[in-house]
């Protein structure tokens, strides 16, 4: 059986990138790009370029403070239309080095080349990295960095080790002293959460865990998390790549720095969560069946309700009107303060899928042709002016600020 050989192409500063081919002659001539809210607003930072995080400047902080430490950044939406269209590029390029390519977001792609050394010719898998990053770089005009390993967190981790432009191979037989090297948080996977967990217990490092027996290690954090912890510690990962995986669902949350109690706040969240759960849906030329509604409580108790429509919707306003029922069930069956909220859809088909009635309004349903004429125009002015240049009015109204707070959603790492 061939050594597995999977890789991770991570896009260096993605979105810094597409604004600077989107606009050659403003952000294409600087080195200091933030890519986010408006300079004058309350927005965040969605990406930096490199030189600005010199500054301090990192995705999720507020634009203000961004500007405050990095006074000559130039600051520029996000360029829809070029993520998209970049996104693509690239995934071409890949394509023609590897039989099995999975786009993990928009901007990380893993790669199997397990068993193609003869396809390459004993080349060193290095070596095929460079001449993958070469092409990447001269056909779009996008950096990659790669990481290489036996399996696909390790990948992910190496992908990391030497950006921007890097490439890093764990070899096989490596695994346990490349992890060895990371702090427990630096796992993907380990949210901040399972950190404070470990951190409680005096492990903060990779070589904290790695002695420890599985009985001790479930005892501190129960059993599926510590089987995970386990082999990875000690650098066995068994996660492979999966061409061109049908998605099952869609979501997007937020978890808040203050607990929300009040349902009308809860309700503007949610719209807010709604529209960026819809805005992926269309992007990915989908339609859905399910709304789900997640809702997390001060004491981390979760609660989920779904609801299934009668014929496939898209829009923001349809999803919105189906989870915001949801919303209502889940606080009158118990009230509370709120510290996260979630919408997602799933039951997702795609145009070829739809049957033509459902173009048709349906009488009672969830969605009309103009909720649907009315996402595409919201579509076409997002891709043009970047996210958050229309948004419906019960969000425009708010802080700025507001619309971007917690966790979730696009923040480029």
């Amino acid at each position: 059986m061939s050594t597995p050989r999977i890789l991770l192409a991570d896009c260096d500063s993605y979105f810094v990138r597409c604004a600077m081919l989107a606009d050659p002659e403003g952000a294409g001539r600087s080195h200091l790009v933030l890519v986010g809210g408006s300079a004058t607003g309350r927005g965040v930072v969605t990406s930096a370029s490199y030189a600005a995080r010199k500054f301090g400047v990192h995705a999720g902080m507020p634009m203000a403070t961004a500007i405050r430490l990095c006074p000559r950044g130039v600051v520029v939406p996000v360029p829809g239309e070029m993520v998209n269209r970049k996104h693509k590029e690239v995934r071409a390029v890949l394509d023609e080095f590897s039989p099995v390519v999975e786009a993990a977001s928009v901007d990380e792609f893993y790669l199997d080349l397990t068993g193609t050394e003869l396809l390459y010719h004993g080349e060193p898998l290095e070596e095929t990295c460079r001449r993958m990053q070469q092409a990447v770089m001269d056909r779009t005009g996008i950096s990659i960095s790669i990481g290489g390993a036996t399996g696909r967190t390790l990948a992910k981790m190496a992908a990391s080790v030497n950006k921007p432009f890097g490439v890093h191979i764990v070899p096989p037989g490596g695994e346990a002293a490349f992890m060895s090297r990371f702090a427990l948080s630096d796992i993907p996977g380990v949210g901040p959460a399972l950190a404070e967990a470990l951190r409680r217990r005096g492990a903060t490092q990779v070589s904290d865990i790695a002695p420890l027996d599985l009985a001790t290690l479930t005892s501190w954090v129960g059993d599926s998390r510590a089987q995970w912890l386990y082999h990875l510690a000690r650098g066995e990962d068994f996660g492979g790549v999966a061409p061109r995986r049908p998605q099952k669902s869609i979501s997007h949350e937020r978890t808040f720095p203050i607990d929300i109690s009040d349902p009308e706040e809860l309700e503007t969240r949610l719209m807010m969560l709604a529209v960026e759960t819809g805005a992926s849906l269309r992007a990915d030329g989908l339609r859905a069946r399910t709304v789900t509604v997640r809702l997390r409580y001060a004491d981390f108790t979760d609660r989920s309700a779904s609801r299934t429509a009668p014929d496939a919707i898209e829009s923001d306003r349809a999803i919105f009107t189906i989870a915001r029922e949801l919303l209502r069930e889940l606080l009158a069956k118990r009230a509370g303060a709120a510290r996260l909220l979630g919408v997602g859809v799933s039951k997702l088909m795609g145009d070829e899928e739809r049957e033509p009635a459902l173009f048709a309004d349906t009488p009672g349903g969830p969605e009309t042709a103009r909720d649907r004429k009315l996402a595409e125009a919201t579509d076409r002015v997002t891709g043009k002016y970047g996210k958050g240049a229309l948004v419906p009015a019960r969000i425009a109204h708010r802080d700025p600020k507001d619309r971007h707070r917690g966790r979730g959603g696009s923040v480029e790492e």
